[in-house]
């Protein structure tokens, strides 16, 4: 009768003990035989293991009821190093991270002008962050790129890129992917690493994140895990076709038109030059945020709402998801005047019921999404591979 594979069996337990330590940030010996169920010495023996491979580290001690302090082990954060991008039209932001989450580097640069090369600009944006870490490119063991466009659902080609015209370069990647290591480069569109940090705080949800700022994009996140599509287009839903509710500035009747022309700044400041506000088609998002947050227009307000009600409807009748989740400037903006607007027009439209929320106010979303799926992915490596993974032992 076959007893399994020692090496298996060792790298499960060692997997649920990173897990462990990574979730409440310390354990003692005894704490870890409490959440796994193992004994005393296989506790212990599972502690010096990953001690001696450099994935776990001894905290000080935790004081006790009754006897001498119980010894603390933590995740070593030194384990891996990642770094997270935010590339838009006019900058980038780069952050780096150990496996633990704490930052360590830093650095943000704005595009040098038209025509700029994308790969060399990259390149040394995160070389500058690595640095600041005191670490090279080669030390970094994932890096995600977020872009405000179609990135293949492999997330290693970008197809459309409409807001970042005005860099070149960007139509093949194939350089980049050299310059930072294949195997450890991802690219992401904003919009789905915005739903992934909102997934930090839904963990296991089902929700539907809409974007609006300076365009209109969406995530799907479907019990704990972002819907791609077969393709990488999940969440493009600019080019839907939908009509138009307002009841002022209205651009199509009933046939409809694209969702991309009614939500976004420009949409939005001509819906409110039409209201009579101070809004022209030179408006940006400062001022349509400003719009938005001042709330004396209700009537602006009411027709804002329901072209994010219809944003919404299709997807709430497909994917049944439970919450919408307003997210980006413009949303953050309108806050709980729009929230229940939108609510109250999605109610009695027969759809599955749907909770709706605004997400977090403050920008820096992509980049922490960028940041949250690269630990995502070097936490799956390292976690999976356990101490065997560090010896060069074959896991099966």
């Amino acid at each position: 009768m076959s007893t399994g594979n020692p090496t298996v069996f060792r790298t499960l337990n060692e997997r649920a003990a990173l897990e462990l330590l990574l979730r409440h940030g310390g354990l003692t010996r005894a704490e870890l035989e409490q959440h796994t169920g193992l004994s005393k010495a296989s506790a212990a023996e599972v502690l010096r293991r990953l001690e001696n491979g450099g994935l776990a580290r001894k905290a000080g001690t935790k004081p006790g009821n009754a006897g001498p302090a119980a010894q603390m082990w933590e995740l070593e954060g030194g384990a891996a190093r990642v770094a997270g991008a935010d590339l838009t039209a006019s900058s980038v932001e780069v952050r780096v991270a150990d496996l633990t989450g704490t930052t360590l580097g830093r650095h943000r640069a704005e595009a040098p002008g038209p025509g700029a090369d994308a790969v060399e600009f990259l390149t040394a944006a995160v070389a500058a962050a690595a640095a600041e870490a005191g670490l090279g490119l080669d030390d970094l063991d994932q890096i995600v790129l977020g872009v405000p466009g179609i990135v293949e659902a492999g997330g290693r080609r970008l197809r459309q890129a409409v807001q970042l015209s005005g860099w070149s370069h960007l139509d093949d990647l194939a350089d980049l992917c050299d310059a930072l290591g294949a195997e450890r480069f991802r690219l992401e569109n904003d919009v789905n690493l915005v739903a992934i940090r909102e997934l930090a705080d839904r963990e296991g949800q089902s929700f539907v994140l809409l974007w609006i700022g300076g365009g209109v994009g969406a995530g799907a996140v479907l019990d704990g895990a972002l819907w791609r599509g077969v393709t990488g287009r999940g969440g493009e839903v600019g080019s839907v076709t939908v009509p138009d509710p307002a009841r002022r500035g209205r651009l199509y009747g009933p046939e409809g038109g694209p969702l991309g022309a009614l939500l976004g700044a420009s949409p939005l400041a001509a819906l409110a030059a039409a209201h009579g506000l101070p809004a022209s088609a030179d408006s940006g998002l400062a001022e349509v945020s400003a719009l938005l947050s001042d709330g004396t227009s209700h009537a602006f307000l009411d027709d804002v709402a329901a072209r994010v009600a219809i944003a919404v409807t299709a997807a709430v009748g497909v994917l049944d998801p439970g919450c919408v989740v307003l997210s980006g400037p413009l949303c953050v903006a309108g806050a709980e005047p729009l929230r229940a607007r939108v609510a109250a027009l999605l109610a009695p439209t027969g759809l599955a019921p749907v909770t709706v929320a605004v997400g977090r106010a403050g920008g820096g979303s992509v980049l922490e999404g960028a940041v949250r799926y690269a630990l995502d992915l070097a936490r799956e490596r390292v976690f999976h591979a356990g101490t065997a993974g560090r010896t060069g032992e074959h896991i099966p």
